[in-house]
């Protein structure tokens, strides 16, 4: 009888222990988190060892803050051409609808969303689920949302009139919605694009290095298909031996609150920590060549306070589960421009780059087209006056005829129109 009890008992400790669902453990929804962090120091161990990043070293001064009134001009030249990051309070307002988990769930739980865990290393750790079901585990399960935010949920959310004009609205790639409870913590990580990031709800805390293009060695970097980058560093339990140089390394911190909004330059290095339950907008934008000046002139002396984000000029929209092209007719004036986005600020557009953007257009025209010509069979056509094969210069992407530009142009429209399409028209 006592070894059947001791058996049951073991069982059971075995179950919790290993149970995927963590409905036993509900997340802690503490907002009132201390930051930036009170360093600890102990004479026989290295600052920060085995703490989370940010306690290897004291922060440097809060983020720099400017007017929510800015104004298109005065952002580009101070910040986008300066490559430092800046904070705005307020800049966008209250949700017309509170977005609790009962009215997303209602309103827009039969939509497909893409969920991640805890730390997104790589590609296939996104997996696509139903909204409703995400709605039902997040508060338990280590998971959290980012997906480009649905077109059914634009015109109840806000989109910031700083970059909805000018040389920013031609720019726009996507806008990207997170939704997260407890204590989740990114990866250290750089973005290859410029990114607006909004708090509608909850609280985010900031850390942002003092770096640019020259990384330290011991950062552990892993560059991905798209241009990110990211640090195999345990943002929880950093190993300050291994990683020496965050002791050297200058950083700044924001907190952002509901209605708040922080610019972070491409290849900044930062990491993130979300509190409680949090909702957040983050709106990239392709890189641009500072060497222009802004243009301005669709740009308004008082913008609206609130403009939904269906009115932004986006180059992706998410449509049964999967990213496609926003426009519905592809002309080669846009094929051109796709290709500049891909840019950035380099003077050349690598093939790997390229492919990366081919295979998110033709993503599910692939498996309906056999005979559709590969990424490099495209990018032989487009390079075929370049010298180098691994990279086409930005003046031959300006000058390229139309005529080479066709046969991308024509996969482009049979990819953002696959779903009118029966196969046999493909």
């Amino acid at each position: 009888m006592l070894l059947l009890t001791f058996l049951l008992i073991q069982s059971k400790i075995q179950w919790i222990s290993t149970a995927d669902d963590g409905s036993n453990f509900p997340k802690d929804m503490n907002l009132h988190v201390t930051f930036p962090p009170i360093l600890e120091r102990h004479e026989s161990m290295a600052l920060g060892h085995l703490r989370p990043v940010g306690w290897q070293r004291r922060a440097e001064s809060p983020i720099l803050e400017d007017s929510l009134n800015i104004e298109p001009a005065r952002f580009y030249h101070l910040f986008v051409q300066g490559n430092r990051s800046v904070a705005f309070r307020g800049m966008v307002r209250a949700l017309d609808v509170l977005w609790t988990d009962s009215y997303l769930s209602k309103s827009y739980g039969h939509l497909n969303i893409t969920i991640a865990k805890r730390k997104q290393r790589l590609v296939d750790t996104l997996v696509l689920l139903p909204f409703k079901t995400f709605l039902e585990q997040y508060r338990h399960d280590d998971l959290y949302m980012n997906t480009i935010i649905p077109d059914e949920m634009k015109s109840e959310t806000p989109l910031p009139s700083l970059i909805n004009c000018g040389t920013f609205r031609n720019r726009l790639l996507e806008p990207v919605l997170w939704i997260s409870a407890g204590d989740t913590a990114s990866l250290l990580f750089a973005h290859s694009k410029n990114t607006l990031h909004c708090v509608l709800d909850g609280r985010k805390d900031f850390i942002i290095f003092d770096v640019s293009n020259q990384y330290p060695n011991d950062f552990d970097l892993v560059r991905q298909s798209n241009g990110d980058l990211y640090s195999r560093i345990d943002v929880d339990l950093v190993n300050a031996y291994k990683y020496k140089s965050l002791h050297n390394l200058p950083w700044y911190w924001a907190t952002l609150r509901e209605g708040d909004c922080l610019f972070i330059p491409a290849f900044i290095f930062h990491q993130v920590r979300a509190h409680g339950r949090t909702i957040a907008l983050s709106i990239d934008m392709s890189p641009i060549d500072t060497r222009e000046d802004f243009n301005g002139n669709d740009c308004e002396k008082n913008p609206p306070v609130y403009v939904p984000l269906n009115k932004g000029n986006f180059l992706w929209r998410y449509e049964h589960g999967t990213k496609h092209l926003s426009k519905q007719t592809i002309t080669n004036d846009d094929a051109r421009h796709y290709l500049l986005l891909l840019l950035g600020t380099n003077d050349q557009l690598y093939k790997d780059i390229f492919r990366e953007f081919f295979h998110q257009v033709t993503y599910e025209l692939v498996k309906k087209d056999t005979t559709l010509p590969t990424a490099d069979d495209i990018w032989a056509q487009l390079s075929s006056d370049e010298n180098n094969q691994e990279y086409i210069s930005r003046s031959r992407l300006k000058s390229v005829s139309s005529n080479v530009l066709q046969l991308l142009v024509d996969i482009l429209q049979k990819s953002v129109r696959i779903h009118e399409y029966d196969k046999s028209e493909l």
